[in-house]
C-alpha cells in the first residue's frame, strides 16, 4: 500500500478553501459532531490530519501501515465521538485513539502472521521444495478474488477503486461523489470482510480433509 500524503494534502487544501468563513473554534466543532453533526466531525478529522498521521509514523516506525491506522482511528472516532464529554480536549482524546489503535494493530498483526505461518505449514510442509510457494501465492489470490465477489457493491467498488486500480483516496471521493471519512470506511470494511471470507474458507477446507 503506497504512503499517500501528497494526495492527503492537496484534498485538504481543496476542501479548506472552499470555507469562506473565518475557522470555527475546534471545541465548539467537537461539541457540535458530538451531536452528530458529520460536517463538522469531517472538519475536525481534516484539520488534525497531519499531525495524526506523525503520530502513527512515531508509533510505528513504518510508512506501510500508515493509512491502514488511520482509518481504524476514523472509524473509533466517528462510532465514539457521542461520548466525548470534554469538546476543548478533543485533540488528547483523539491521541488516545491513536495510540491503541496503534497497539491494537501490533497484536493484531502478530496474530495475522501466526495464523498465516500456521496455514502455510500445513500446505506446504518445510521440506517441501519451494515450488510449492507458487501455488500459495496463486492460491491466496484466487481466495480473495473469490471473496471480492461476494462483498455488497459498495464496498467492491471502492476496495476496487483503491487496491486494483490504484486510485487516491480523494479521487476515489470525487468519483462516488461520497466523504472522504465514508471511503476510509468502506475500505477498512471491505478488507475486514475479505479476510474474514478467505480465513473461513481456509479453516473449512482444512477441516474436510
Amino acid at each position: 500500500m503506497m504512503y499517500e500524503q501528497l494526495d492527503d494534502n492537496v484534498y485538504i487544501s481543496r476542501m479548506m478553501s472552499k470555507r469562506s468563513q473565518p475557522s470555527e473554534n475546534e471545541s465548539m466543532l467537537a461539541l457540535a459532531a458530538s451531536r452528530g453533526d458529520k460536517t463538522a466531525l469531517e472538519t475536525l478529522l481534516q484539520r488534525n490530519w497531519q499531525w495524526l498521521k506523525g503520530l502513527v509514523i512515531a508509533g510505528l516506525y513504518r510508512f506501510d501501515a500508515v493509512d491502514d491506522i488511520l482509518q481504524e482511528i476514523c472509524v473509533k472516532v466517528i462510532d465514539k465521538i457521542e461520548t466525548l464529554k470534554e469538546p476543548e480536549r478533543f485533540k488528547p482524546w483523539l491521541a488516545t485513539i491513536a495510540r491503541r489503535e496503534i497497539v491494537n494493530y501490533r497484536r493484531e498483526q502478530k496474530k495475522q502472521n501466526v495464523l498465516r505461518t500456521q496455514i502455510q505449514q500445513e500446505i506446504e510442509p518445510p521440506e517441501q521444495p519451494s515450488l510449492n510457494e507458487e501455488h500459495w501465492t496463486q492460491e491466496q489470490c484466487e481466495s480473495i478474488l473469490q471473496a471480492l465477489k461476494r462483498l455488497p457493491e459498495k464496498y467492491r467498488e471502492v476496495f476496487v477503486l483503491k487496491y486494483i486500480k490504484d486510485y487516491s483516496y480523494a479521487q476515489i471521493a470525487e468519483m462516488l461523489d461520497i466523504p472522504f471519512t465514508t471511503v476510509q470506511i468502506r475500505l477498512t470494511r471491505s478488507r475486514r470482510m475479505i479476510y474474514d471470507i478467505v480465513k473461513n474458507r481456509m479453516r473449512n477446507r482444512n477441516n474436510h480433509t
